[in-house]
């Protein structure tokens, strides 16, 4: 009888192994709760992070091709799992992979590896080249061990680009997607969409050649959420949806409460009509209305009128503070890109989506500076904006500047996760823009104030009414906790404001208490200040042979007045000589020698053209 027994244990032991390789999923796993307001989203492309594993790359010069950003580059979930202390340390609280299902090898042109993870081949199988089944069960174990939950990048509209429209057949049959998802009927056989407008277009044909799944046949949804089921076994605590737009809500829906976990959804538009309608039908969605306002005004200088425009409209959605607010990801170029390398910007950019409704979420190598080509390309989801990640370092000034933020994030979570968003300063014309965040029911408020300009500004402004704050009550920074701002008595009868200067490109964020002493960290700037007047419509650009200028095109300068331009940079290091020249729309050169500056200093140029 005992030798049954163990014989039948034996064979049911291995049966579960068998079951766990055939379906790539462990029979249990926990996870560590759903995604909620209080969490911080960093953003990593699996196969441009870390390399931890060098024999699952792929064949050289074939689908890994290093340094060729339209093919794999080698990152991986084991890789991903060794710099786990390091996002930690950063300070966030969730991560988002990308797909982890097994990607078909090649675009259908072949120009293109499926390292993204949006050319699904097998949803019931992980992807080769990011690891194994036990190597993304160990990740996310590994990650709910130090307080992280694991966001899943998932796909429910679309498979890779294996019909050729307007087929009906896979020609030849084995260029075609794993069963039970090879069955043509189970798709819209459409061709792409071309009017974003139409949503018959929009829901029913295909979205850049990739086959549109048909969510309405039952097999199909089935077999999809049968899958899904596979993946949530893993742990994970939440989900990403690609393309919601291209999804019937009715199934977005149904998607999120069969998986149980908080899902946010990407829509690709400006509208908040358009965007705040998902919310109808799940629990957050990607805030690109205020992506677009952010990189019109934080990044090139412009009036804040393009973000209080978004705010104005923040009624239409169910709950501000469950937008995911990003400042650039893998589809946009990188914030420093699009800012001309201008890292103070990037610093109140994420101060302000740190501070503002909304959860935030940072894309990789944003804190160690990582920047792209600033020219327009036609290629923009594999241009530089998803390189590899370059450097962990630790000690760099923007690591530490969004550790601190995460760590305000964190001690101020009542306000700045719960608070209810009011604006306290604005003019069209003005560069400072100043909002409070207050949790009504409890009183905690946070107050931040953003200079977008060059310049140093001085503001008085005026304490909402809802304020709590009495007279007298200091006010500490807590980006630089040696300033502070005193309330006192406002010009009309009973009303209390604050005297604040704030320098250029920066930010503070007040707050009542006795905060510990923070020190931000150094930056090493370099300041060229041109004297010129190029006319109206034109501008001032750089070019130079030091990073971040170069010789083939021009970084665009700030204009601080008529006759005044201005670049500054912090990535020539302190002494560095370089040298440069100034253009007019980074085409009609200036005269003579080329200019010189050593990193770290300030020089004034007086061009001729």
């Amino acid at each position: 009888m005992k030798k049954s027994k163990r014989i039948l244990s034996i064979f049911l032991a291995l049966v579960i192994s068998l079951c766990f390789e055939v379906f790539n999923q462990p029979a249990y796993a926990d996870s560590i709760g759903s995604l909620n307001t209080e969490d911080r989203i960093y953003m990593v492309m699996t196969d441009r992070f870390y390399d931890g594993n060098t024999t699952n790359n792929g064949t050289l010069n074939d689908e890994y091709r290093p340094g060729d950003l339209h093919y794999y580059q080698g990152g991986d979930w084991q890789g991903l799992d060794s710099k786990l202390d390091y996002i930690k340390d950063l300070g966030f609280t969730a991560i988002w992979i990308s797909p982890p299902q097994d990607n078909q090898k090649f675009s259908r042109s072949g120009d293109e590896a499926g390292y993204h993870g949006y050319y699904t081949h097998d949803f019931n199988s992980t992807n080769t080249y990011f690891g194994t089944s036990m190597q993304l069960q160990t990740l996310i174990d590994d990650a709910h061990s130090r307080g992280i939950k694991v966001i899943i990048d998932a796909q429910i509209n679309h498979t890779a680009d294996y019909l050729d429209y307007p087929s009906t057949v896979y020609t030849p049959s084995t260029y075609a997607p794993v069963a039970p998802f090879n069955n043509p009927t189970w798709y819209h056989n459409n061709p792409n969409i071309t009017d974003f407008n139409d949503q018959n277009q929009i829901l029913n044909y295909s979205l850049g050649g990739l086959d549109d799944l048909a969510q309405e046949n039952t097999d199909c949804w089935n077999a999809l959420m049968n899958a899904f089921d596979g993946w949530f076994a893993y742990g994970f605590d939440g989900s990403r949806m690609d393309a919601v737009m291209e999804v019937p809500g009715n199934y977005i829906q149904a998607y999120e409460t069969h998986t149980g976990k908080a899902t946010f959804g990407e829509a690709f538009t400006s509208s908040v009509d358009t965007n705040s309608a998902f919310q109808n039908y799940q629990w957050g969605i990607l805030d690109y209305p205020l992506y677009f306002g952010i990189n019109e005004t934080l990044a090139k200088g412009n009036s804040w009128s393009s973000i209080k425009s978004v705010f104005d409209q923040d009624y239409k959605y169910k709950d501000t503070n469950k937008l995911v607010t990003f400042i650039d990801n893998h589809d946009r170029q990188r914030f420093l890109a699009n800012s001309y390398d201008n890292y103070a910007r990037l610093r109140n950019s994420l101060v302000f989506i740190n501070t503002v409704r909304g959860v935030p979420d940072v894309y990789y190598g944003t804190e160690q500076g990582d920047a792209a080509n600033n020219l327009a390309t036609e290629d923009m989801q594999n241009s530089t904006n998803r390189a590899m990640m370059s450097s962990f370092s630790e000690s760099s000034p923007m690591f530490q500047w969004t550790q601190r933020l995460n760590q305000i994030r964190t001690n101020y979570k009542s306000a700045l996760c719960y608070g209810n968003q009011r604006e306290m300063w604005y003019d069209s014309t003005d560069p400072v823009y100043a909002y409070s965040r207050r949790n009504d029911s409890v009183g905690d408020e946070v107050v931040t104030i953003i200079n977008n300009s060059s310049v140093s500004q001085t503001r008085t402004i005026p304490i909402r009414v809802e304020s709590s704050w009495t007279l007298n009550t200091n006010l500490t920074n807590l980006l630089d906790t040696s300033q502070v701002a005193t309330v006192v008595s406002g010009s009309t009868q009973g009303s209390k404001q604050i005297t604040v200067t704030v320098p250029g490109d920066s930010s503070m964020i007040l707050t009542n208490g006795y905060p510990a002493q923070y020190t931000p960290p150094t930056y090493t700037q370099t300041r060229i200040i041109i004297h010129y007047n190029p006319g109206y419509g034109n501008s001032i650009f750089i070019r130079g042979n030091a990073t971040p200028l170069n010789w083939t095109w021009g970084q665009k300068s700030e204009n601080n007045d008529l006759n005044t331009w201005q670049f500054v940079t912090e990535r020539i290091p302190s002494g560095q000589n370089a040298e440069f020249k100034i253009l007019i729309n980074d085409s009609q050169w200036s005269q003579g020698d080329n200019f010189t500056i050593t990193g770290g200093s300030t020089v004034d140029i007086y061009p001729t053209f």
